[in-house]
């Protein structure tokens, strides 16, 4: 099998390019859909010698996500073991929990294991691979990201969720971003660029309306509007402007 790939800039620091092994095409199409939504670059390969091959052609991977399901044997398990020093995390499928107990604790210490559970969305994944880069740099985990709260809006950061008068809106992972800019930006005019360089790992090409797509539905979703207390206002060949109407006129971090 070939691997085809995934381009894209992580959200975890030096932990940018991924290799996902084992697994059926839909187990590993679903990781892969969810990486992407993140902005991770990934290869997919349905064996450790076809991981191997792509290795020693230069290829290079910062961490490893093995899929664990019904099919895992522990010879899969020394074989990746013996092949591949790379942070691992194994995501177990839902039919296959009892093989979490199969990795000896000498393994998960050695190998800088990270668990989870399919289905897993691309914001846990994230969080787990920021996880093994701490390990793997011998740090503690992650500071947790401090909630932001403006009047009714309560954007709670490790989880990539907003909560609209206490009810979850759902966001697209690029929605949040932006939509966490603006707010964290209340009062200001942010530049287009400014918001693609945060958003993109390279610029827009000229005349692009992603942005414009991602900002209208940030504006649906949110319901931004007087009503709410807010103005988003788009300022034509320049950017955007979220302002305030109301009190309260602060954000705060919970």
């Amino acid at each position: 099998m070939s691997p085809t790939t995934n381009a894209g800039l992580s959200n975890t620091g030096s932990i940018s390019s991924l290799a996902l092994v084992f697994g059926d095409d839909r187990n590993r199409g679903a990781l892969r859909d969810a990486l992407d939504s993140q902005g991770f670059a990934s290869a997919a390969f349905d064996s450790v010698q076809t991981l191997w091959d792509s290795l020693s052609s230069g290829r290079r991977y910062d961490a490893l996500i093995a899929c664990a399901d019904k099919a895992w044997s522990p010879r899969r398990w020394v074989n990746l073991r013996s092949m591949v020093k790379l942070p691992i995390l194994v995501v177990v499928s839902r039919d296959a929990l009892e093989l979490a107990s199969t990795f000896d604790d000498e393994s998960i210490n050695g190998e800088r294991i990270e668990f989870a559970t399919a289905p897993v969305d691309g914001a846990e994944l994230a969080m787990r691979l920021r996880l093994l880069h701490s390990r793997r740099n011998g740090t503690n985990a992650p500071p947790v990201e401090e909630d932001l709260i403006w009047g009714s809006f309560h954007f709670k950061r490790q989880a990539r969720v907003v909560l609209v008068d206490g009810v979850e809106v759902r966001l697209q992972p690029r929605e949040f971003e932006v939509a966490l800019i603006l707010f964290q930006n209340l009062g200001k005019v942010i530049g287009r660029a400014e918001i693609e360089a945060q958003l993109f790992d390279r610029p827009a090409s000229p005349g692009s309306r992603v942005l414009d797509v991602h900002v209208t539905r940030v504006r649906r979703k949110l319901s931004l509007g007087p009503e709410k207390g807010v103005r988003l206002l788009t300022i034509y060949g320049v950017g955007y402007r979220l302002v305030a109407l109301n009190p309260p006129s602060e954000i705060r971090s919970g």
